[in-house]
């Protein structure tokens, strides 16, 4: 997780999976099929782009604008990348320094130490001193060992302490800072859904970067999940009915140092950059949850995040690790995920084969 400038995430879902919807959505309609307005924006250093369908193609347009503006909104309030936004000051405040935070910051605090409480700190919205400790918003370094001591002494997310009843958020030590990396992009759609809801539309597929958000009733999406190892190359359809679907890996971002690859996801209890060549990908009923769980797992690694998924029914889970000239797949919770056409998948833990979706 390192901040709203939103990374493109390896092994995410690809650029297809508009293609295949509309195509898929077109051929079942018929004749009274409902039109599709289809728009992008670069919003938080990345593309998104919606499609969306209502009666009213202007009404639609319309409702997708608002869509966008409230994550342009958003990036104002939780960037990581600008000095000028309201997480900024947040960061600045000393230890015990309150901060009246305004409520969409303070609902993207709780959203994340809540989510860091669910996944033991796996995922953990104040690892922002390591990640300034590696520079992961510039070039990259490898901090010494008592930098990244100093920075282990101000990361835990007990320490971010939420006043509910004021919406008050302080730091119970100094030098403490959040990142929301990890779950922003999740929260930005989710409220992108929202205003699309309410300006009338019945059905939008949502892609932010490769984070996706399938919204209304209707058929579930076919989409394509990437080789970590290659992500240009599917490995694995998959079908999402309304939900979240969101993709960690390591294999797009990092840097190099004498000779080693650094990665750009930080195991938030050790500071260290993940090693693995996995990608996760979480299906979820929410895009927060999914994004921020999709990184948790990762850095779980594969035996954790298979007892975790196994105890959470309503989250789908995808693990894929290069394998040759293929992947190695385990599936939780999954249903109807099937291999690409030419992929070369060996299923680990083979998926059940009905209608697709979270069981």
């Amino acid at each position: 997780m390192v901040g709203l400038r939103m990374r493109y995430r390896a092994g995410t879902v690809l650029a297809l999976a508009l293609a295949v919807w509309a195509a898929s959505a077109g051929a079942a309609a018929g004749p009274a099929a409902v039109p599709a307005v289809e728009r992008g924006r670069w919003l938080m250093g990345t593309l998104c782009t919606i499609s969306a369908e209502a009666p009213d193609t202007a009404q639609t347009a319309k409702a997708i604008d608002v869509a966008f503006g409230a994550i342009a909104r958003l990036e104002k309030v939780m960037s990581g990348w600008r000095d000028d936004s309201e997480l900024a000051r947040l960061n600045s405040r000393t230890g015990g320094e309150e901060f009246p935070c305004s409520p969409d910051l303070f609902a993207a605090l709780v959203a994340a130490r809540d989510l860091a409480a669910e996944t033991g700190g796996a995922f953990d919205p104040t690892v922002e001193p390591f990640i300034r400790a590696w520079d992961l918003r510039g070039e990259g370094r490898v901090p010494t060992a008592a930098e990244l001591d100093k920075a282990r002494d101000v990361v835990g997310y007990l320490g971010l302490q939420l006043d509910r009843a004021r919406r008050i958020a302080s730091f119970a030590r100094t030098g403490m800072a959040v990142d929301l990396g990890g779950i922003g992009k999740g929260i930005a759609l989710d409220r992108a859904a929202e205003a699309l809801r309410a300006g009338g539309v019945r059905r939008a597929l949502l892609n932010f970067g490769g984070e996706i958000l399938a919204a209304g009733e209707g058929e579930p999406r076919e989409l394509a999940v990437a080789d970590p190892a290659d992500r240009l190359r599917p490995a694995v359809l998959l079908k999402l009915a309304p939900g979240a679907l969101s993709t960690s890996a390591q294999s797009e971002r990092g840097f190099e140092r004498d000779g080693v690859r650094y990665g750009h996801i930080l195991d938030p209890r050790s500071g260290q950059p993940l090693a693995t060549r996995a990608s996760v990908s979480v299906v979820a009923a929410s895009s927060a949850r999914a994004d921020a769980l999709a990184t948790a797992l990762l850095v779980m690694g594969r035996q954790t995040a298979a007892a975790w998924a196994m105890e959470h029914r309503d989250v789908g889970v995808l693990w894929l690790e290069p394998a040759g000239e293929g992947v190695r797949a385990w599936t939780w919770n999954l249903e109807g995920v099937t291999a690409a056409p030419g992929a070369r998948v060996e299923w680990m833990r083979a998926p059940t084969t009905s209608r697709g979706g979270v069981r």
